[in-house]
């Protein structure tokens, strides 16, 4: 009796559970965890991460910019267009789509395999969580002099643009309409959208939108873009040292024309991200206030920085360690605390990490300041959660292969040792905290 050829849903299972597979994913990870690695020292953490670990398929290497960095050689600029090379995003979801066919559904089940499939889990679980992160998180900048207190910080990514009447006194209640980044992201030049709302008098068009630009005088009066005698210049990522610039330093632009929804009467403006005051717009006896800039959030604590300094390598001027000494604020509560590098302040679901250092040669005027990363996290823990599930699959199994082959009861041997040194580790713990 002959048995029928498997059709394509198999075959298509069979491959998506296959160890060639799973093998193939690693190795691409690896690759561009190398590259982006890398890159990341001209192009910086933010840019590199978001073309090679953000993206579906990576569009470009900079092969110049990775030879530099493991100081084999300048070529100047020589970069490879590759569309064909995944990116981070794609192979994690195909790593995920592998081990929950091979690792959960498709693995044998039986008492071995137990300690097994639970580490394939805890390994999903870490996946879904850079997911979570990656769709959920909000990460921001909060810059700190000495001295000044805020509980307030501003997206690295999310660009809005404001829309709120003038008041009248600072007594005033105050309304803004906000226009998300999403709403105009694809507004390049020649495209243009209209925003509309009952309580304004007039209508918006936001057109001209560029990622990282400034306003530039039109010198000469020849642009035909030009309005009031200046032109949006699309700007390079990088300084003039061939460094790329942080990510707060790049700034966005765009066109906004206001239409008088009475009389049709148009007022062109440059709206940008790092103008020292919004675009006023007069509309009958009303002023109204336009602004473009990073999206604002609020802390569930103010945070105040006492004092900061930084650490070099001995006979260098490379930072070593930035750290700073802060005081939480909740609810009028005050508590010393201290940032530094990989050791964050948390509390109301932030995480504050020391990101930045300035001795006060960046602003001119000798004042020390701290640049902090803040991140609201849904999946923080998530990953510590995973890695200790991880540890107890893996224990849990070879705990089991170890009682069969000195041929006593696996499970009652496994589960109390595992007992015995979870219980060891929670009181070393307790007793260091």
């Amino acid at each position: 009796m002959t048995s029928s050829p498997p059709n394509f849903f198999s075959k298509l299972i069979a491959f998506l559970s296959s160890f060639g597979l799973a093998t193939v994913t690693l190795t691409l990870l690896l690759l561009i965890t190398l590259l982006g690695t890398l890159e990341q020292a001209e192009y910086g953490l933010v840019a590199s991460q978001e073309r090679y670990f953000e993206s579906v398929f990576i569009d470009r290497i900079d092969v110049a910019a990775c030879l530099r960095a493991l100081a084999i050689t300048d070529l100047g600029k020589f970069t490879l267009p590759v569309m064909i090379l995944p990116g981070g995003y794609l192979l994690m979801a195909v790593l995920f789509v592998n081990l929950l066919i091979g690792g959960i559904l498709r693995i044998r089940k039986s008492p071995k395999t137990i300690g097994v499939i639970i580490s394939h889990f805890a390994i999903l679980f870490m996946i879904a969580s850079g997911a979570v992160t990656y769709h959920f998180a909000i990460e921001g900048i909060l810059s700190l002099r000495e001295g000044e207190t805020s509980d307030e910080f501003q997206s690295f990514h999310d660009r809005v643009i404001e829309i709120e009447k003038a008041p009248a006194d600072d007594k005033s209640k105050r309304s803004t309409l906000v226009i998300d980044e999403r709403m105009f992201e694809d507004l390049g030049a020649g495209k243009g959208r209209t925003f509309t709302h009952e309580s304004l008098p007039f209508d918006v068009m936001i057109t001209g939108w560029l990622r990282h630009a400034e306003p530039r005088p039109d010198k000469d009066g020849t642009r035909g873009d030009a309005i009031n005698g200046y032109f949006i210049q699309e700007v390079s990522m990088l300084d003039e040292n061939g460094s790329a610039k942080a990510d707060e330093e790049l700034s966005s632009a765009c066109v906004a024309i206001v239409k008088d929804k009475k009389t049709g009467a148009e007022q062109k403006g440059i709206l940008w991200e790092f103008t020292r005051a919004p675009w006023t717009v007069t509309v009958g006896d009303e002023k109204y206030l336009i602004d473009l800039r990073r999206r604002t959030y609020r802390l569930p604590f103010a945070v105040k920085l006492d004092k900061t300094e930084q650490e070099q390598h001995p006979g260098t001027r490379m930072a070593r360690r930035f750290t700073s000494w802060v005081t939480k604020i909740t609810d009028g509560r005050e508590e010393k605390r201290v940032v530094t590098m990989n050791e964050p302040v948390r509390g109301g679901g932030y995480a504050v990490f020391q990101q930045s250092f300035d001795d006060g040669s960046r602003r001119q005027d000798g004042v020390k300041s701290s640049g902090f990363q803040i991140v609201e996290n849904p999946s923080d823990h998530w990953p510590l959660i995973s890695c200790i599930i991880v540890a107890e699959g893996l224990l849990l199994h070879f705990l089991m292969m170890l009682a069969r082959f000195i041929k006593i009861e696996p499970w009652r041997f496994s589960i109390g040792l595992i007992v015995v040194l979870n219980g060891l580790f929670a009181l070393a713990m307790w007793k260091l905290l």
